[in-house]
């Protein structure tokens, strides 16, 4: 970490210590509480000590019984070597592990009360296709073995049952799995990912009791953007994405680094399956009707061989016009709801994409029954990507109702994506529509019929470019979505605002959560998305909103982070809320919530990368009112930290975290747990939390907030001068 970096990280714990955390219309008392974190663990110490920390994805859930589960990938044996295409790097291959404690009884931010690594995935010794992984120029086109990298475990839990998903270089006997060969990475041959799935119950001791892992694709397309749900009941539905040319490496116009999945070849469908806990899993089949079994890939790809190295002719490999990425997925109740991004399909006549949406029964999830368009329910003029929703049961509206005593509004999902003009990485905001459960037939207020604004049910359905043109765009049936980011700087409530009515600014990372009659969406916000990409003269920070389905009405933005200085971005927001609970139930408050950021150096994007710095946290107990202090976990030897996940107790009272931080040559995967103290005060007096980086205001307080970003900029300054004169 170089100077200037240190001297931003120190900045920000100074300046977090003055009331700039709070937004303009917020007031403290001195009752406040915060956060006090333990000093971390290391979770990943003991997976494979003889090669040195290479923790990866670090996930974090919470049973009812009060069970954590950790689970992350790291290296096993670095003699066995892969191609990373993401990362555009060789390292050693990865396997999946997990971690369990029982937090009912025994205290998790001690490394002891933690259990043993499993490997859950142990595919990272096992090969199932040779390929020449390093390139011709190495050692000519000797096809060697490509070992069981682990691609991101992707977790969910249900009462006491966990589903832990991930796509994998290892297809079984590789019978079916093919390969691509990236000539723009010295013609590396890369093999096709399939995808798996392993399931487990938890004891209340933290016990776990593992079935077989399944392979549920073999490889013949590349998977890719696994996720599943697993409920009470142990039944689990999961998705994933086929790319028939393998995975596509992208143009990393976005925030990202490319090769995510976001960009697809056409054909590229969106598979599903199912899992009941009595008849274990069905067939997979494809969801989308992408590929139709009569088109055919063409036109200029790279080479695609089969298992044993031959090339694959195009009338082999699946076509289309059109490619689904990105899926979300959710079991809600006996319905299954995914939603996913697709190209337009339109020959070149327009850009962009859709956000298709389906809503079926769990129990119709067999091959007959898919192969389905979805219903369009972005605006089909624009571009429309990273569609996320949150859902919710009826028995769980009526948990949550119950302890706040509301009447059931019949809202039961938030839908909401990134829309705009522009393509890929451009200026957009971000839109949302609600649904609701209603006396009409069949309404259950998942499906696209019961969205709030309406959508055009009767051509929602359709498939290609043409006929959405003729009959959708401008349809007066197809409302526009709620638009939650229009002018947020603001602080208005511009939800019929296009898209062009504030055509600079930008708004992504979005994040939600439904609880009873609150729908909660966060986004991270510019007010100008050119300056914030190409220079530091602006940047980006956390906004909130609720919903109330009460009184059908929007709260204004509320910004969340209010960073001090220009010089720093939000990146990885986090929003959390606390979970209902049979075993808690008498401590269940459904107004609480964490929320955290990780933060990254404002760069010139065109010139540099951005560097990561710290994770902040804050929590609210009365649905976004009031906000804690801002507060971080101790980080003495200054290590990047980045891709948190939180999980708070039914009562909010204690949270856990977990992260991943680096100090540029070791990835650990750390642990934290932070229990309710008194804040610190803006009387001179302190808090006994070593930890906190936050302080509360007095009663009606104001502050200057232009004071800490003088400051910070002060401190940031002097660094980045103390860094030029030691290279002189």
């Amino acid at each position: 970490m170089n100077i200037k970096k240190k001297s931003l990280v120190l900045a920000m714990a100074a300046t977090f210590a003055v009331p700039a955390v709070y937004a303009e219309d917020q007031t403290q008392d001195q009752s406040m509480t915060q956060m006090q974190f333990t000093a971390q663990i290391n979770l990943s110490a003991s997976t494979t000590p003889d090669i040195g920390d290479d923790a990866f994805k670090t996930k974090l859930v919470s049973l009812g019984n009060g069970a954590l589960i950790s689970v992350y990938g790291d290296s096993v044996d670095a003699t066995k070597v892969v191609y990373d295409v993401k990362g555009d790097a060789e390292r050693p291959a990865r396997d999946i592990f997990i971690r369990t404690c029982a937090s009912a009884t025994l205290d998790c931010s001690l490394e002891e009360n933690w259990t043993a690594p499993v490997n859950v995935s142990e595919t990272a010794l096992l090969s199932s296709m040779n390929a020449d992984w390093d390139g011709p120029d190495v050692d000519g086109t000797t096809r060697k073995p490509f070992y069981g990298d682990s691609d991101k475990p992707n977790i969910s839990n249900g009462g006491a049952n966990i589903m832990i998903t991930w796509t994998d270089k290892y297809c079984g006997d590789g019978t079916n799995q093919r390969s691509v060969s990236y000539l723009e990475r010295d013609d590396r041959e890369i093999p096709f990912s399939c995808t798996w799935a392993r399931k487990a119950s938890v004891n209340a001791g933290g016990a776990l009791t593992w079935e077989d892992k399944v392979q549920l694709s073999d490889g013949s397309r590349d998977a890719k953007q696994d996720v599943s749900k697993i409920n009470l009941a142990g039944n689990a539905v999961i998705t994933w994405q086929e790319d028939p040319l393998g995975l596509q490496l992208g143009e990393a116009d976005g925030p990202g680094d490319g090769a995510s999945g976001a960009i697809a070849a056409h054909g590229t469908d969106i598979w599903i399956a199912a899992k009941t806990e009595a008849n274990g899993y069905g067939a997979s089949a494809r969801l989308t009707d992408n590929s139709d079994g009569t088109t055919h890939a063409s036109g200029n790809h790279d080479v695609i061989k089969n298992s044993t190295g031959t090339v694959v002719d195009d009338s082999e490999i699946d076509g289309g016009q059109a490619a689904a990425t990105r899926a979300n997925t959710g079991l809600v109740g006996p319905t299954v709801v995914v939603a996913y991004e697709e190209t337009k399909g339109s020959e070149g006549r327009d850009i962009g994409k859709y956000v298709r949406y389906h809503a079926l029964p769990f129990s119709g999830l067999t091959g007959a029954d898919l192969d389905q368009a979805g219903c369009i329910i972005s605006n089909p003029a624009e571009n429309a990507r990273r569609v996320r929703f949150v859902a919710q049961s009826d028995d769980m509206m009526a948990q949550v109702n119950t302890v706040q005593g509301d009447a059931d509004t019949g809202m039961r999902i938030g839908i909401f994506w990134k829309e705009g003009q522009y393509d890929q990485g451009g200026p957009s905001d971000i839109m949302a529509r609600v649904g609701f459960k209603t006396t009409a037939e069949g309404s259950t207020g998942l499906l696209a019929s019961d969205l709030v604004p309406a959508v055009d049910i009767a051509n929602c359905s359709a498939s290609d470019f043409q006929t959405i043109e003729d009959n959708l765009v401008g349809s007066d049936a197809h409302k526009q979505g709620y638009n939650l980011s229009s002018n947020t700087k603001a602080g208005t409530n511009n939800l019929t605002d296009t898209t062009e009515t504030n055509n600079i600014e930008n708004a992504l990372a979005h994040r939600g959560a439904i609880v009873g009659n609150d729908l909660y969406i966060g986004y991270s916000y510019t007010p100008d998305w050119a300056l914030a990409t190409y220079t530091d003269l602006e940047n980006y920070d956390f906004w909130l909103r609720r919903y109330d389905a009460v009184s059908a009405s929007w709260t204004a933005p509320k910004n969340l982070s209010n960073l001090p200085t220009k010089e720093v971005n939000v990146r990885e927001p986090r929003f959390v809320k606390t979970p209902y609970s049979s075993v808690a139930e008498a401590n269940y408050n459904p107004d609480a919530f964490v929320i955290a950021w990780g933060t990254q150096t404002n760069v010139y994007s065109h010139i540099e990368d951005a560097e990561d710095l710290d994770i902040f946290y804050t929590r609210s107990f009365d649905k976004g009112n009031t906000m804690e202090p801002v507060v971080s976990v101790d980080n003495p030897n200054n290590r990047a930290r980045y891709e948190s996940q939180l999980r708070p107790t039914p009562d909010g009272q204690i949270v856990y975290a977990v992260w991943n931080e680096t100090d540029g040559v070791t990835t650990e995967a750390a642990f934290a747990k932070a229990i309710t103290t008194d804040a610190v005060v803006d009387d001179g007096s302190t808090s006994t939390n070593s930890s906190s980086s936050g302080c509360t205001l007095s009663d009606n307080a104001k502050f200057d907030p232009t004071l800490p970003a003088i400051l910070l900029s002060a401190l940031a300054f002097l660094g980045f001068r103390r860094a030029r004169r030691s290279q002189v």
